[in-house]
């Protein structure tokens, strides 16, 4: 029986609790939050975990062998730091850090320390991603593409100290590079902070990458609806993924601009759950994760050059 921790049991964190307590042949032993409250209600639907406000508990819990990280992303780095210092594998959400400097620190580190850390990037775990990745790879419609467009934005209010760039945009700078299949080589970013925000709550971001090729993101905690949206278009073919829609409608592919099908998507297992569970693979089997160092160094110098473009409103950075 593998036994994992958790710390942050909030807006994400409560997924968390409610998923890893469903896997089969794993314990989530602790939970930790500083809010007295949170703490309370979870151990009141989960009774088979210690809930604590100490994260000493965890960290000096020899019993414990992987610790979830979904706490604000400003905490990451401190959080994930003592974890790994302790031997801990560590999953931690996107953004890993706030800055390039601390995500190498943390890769460094857990490298001498020959333990695991891993980024939350569930979104490569879900059934309509991995099929339009195929799909791109065996159809070949990646030749063709000429760029992506993604959207997500948000029905309920910006978290306290979140940008939107860590918060939502974070998703799709990692998911159009996954499926695109290249790294970018160029970004321009434009953010504004609406309604005396001191952070930004709406982004738009452009990335391109060899060949022509370009993935436009727009993020936005205003739009007063929740949209998930990637629209791919090549020559030949455009293909829309909406995960707002159901299952059966979540994929549309068009070809010759004629609509042609919607491509029904299997119910798997949730994305979260599916990131869960190659977390406890990658620490039984002592290997890389999909979303491993390498991945957590990539994200960290596109988020630092997205951040250099922000800076100097909305300079194009070329990517080193």
């Amino acid at each position: 029986m593998m036994k994992l921790a958790l710390i942050g049991c909030g807006k994400w964190g409560k997924n968390y609790l409610k998923t890893v307590n469903a896997i089969e042949d794993c314990e989530l032993k602790w939970a930790c939050d500083l809010d007295y409250e949170k703490l309370t209600q979870a151990a009141a639907v989960y009774p088979q975990t210690r809930f604590t406000k100490n994260k000493a508990d965890i960290f000096n819990d020899n019993e414990v062998q992987g610790v979830i990280i979904a706490t604000t992303p400003e905490s990451h780095y401190i959080l994930a730091k003592e974890a790994i210092s302790k031997g801990k594998a560590v999953l931690v959400e996107k953004p890993v850090t706030i800055n390039r400097k601390d995500s190498d620190d943390l890769t460094k580190l857990a490298a001498d320390q020959n333990t695991l850390l891993m980024a939350g990037h569930s979104l490569i775990y879900h059934p309509a991603v991995k099929k339009i990745k195929g799909l791109l790879e065996e159809k070949h419609i990646l030749d063709d593409l000429c760029y992506l467009s993604m959207s997500r934005t948000s029905s309920t209010p910006q978290a306290p100290k979140v940008d939107v760039l860590y918060d939502l945009a974070v998703h799709d700078i990692y998911l159009s590079c996954h499926l695109i299949g290249m790294d970018p080589i160029w970004v321009i970013a434009h953010g504004e902070r609406y309604f005396q925000s001191p952070y930004n709550n709406v982004i738009n971001i452009l990335m391109g990458f060899p060949n022509g090729k370009i993935a436009s993101i727009f993020a936005s905690f205003i739009h007063r609806e929740k949209t998930r949206k990637i629209t791919l278009v090549g020559s030949k073919t455009k293909l829309i993924f909406d995960d707002t829609q159901t299952a059966d409608r979540k994929i549309k592919i068009f070809h010759n601009g004629e609509q042609e099908h919607f491509l029904a998507v299997e119910n798997n297992l949730e994305p979260l759950a599916q990131e869960c569970l190659h977390f406890m693979e990658c620490i039984r089997e002592n290997k890389e994760p999909i979303s491993g160092r390498e991945n957590i160094e990539f994200v960290a110098k596109i988020i630092d050059c997205i951040s250099e473009s922000l800076a100097k409103g909305g300079e194009k950075i070329n990517i080193f």
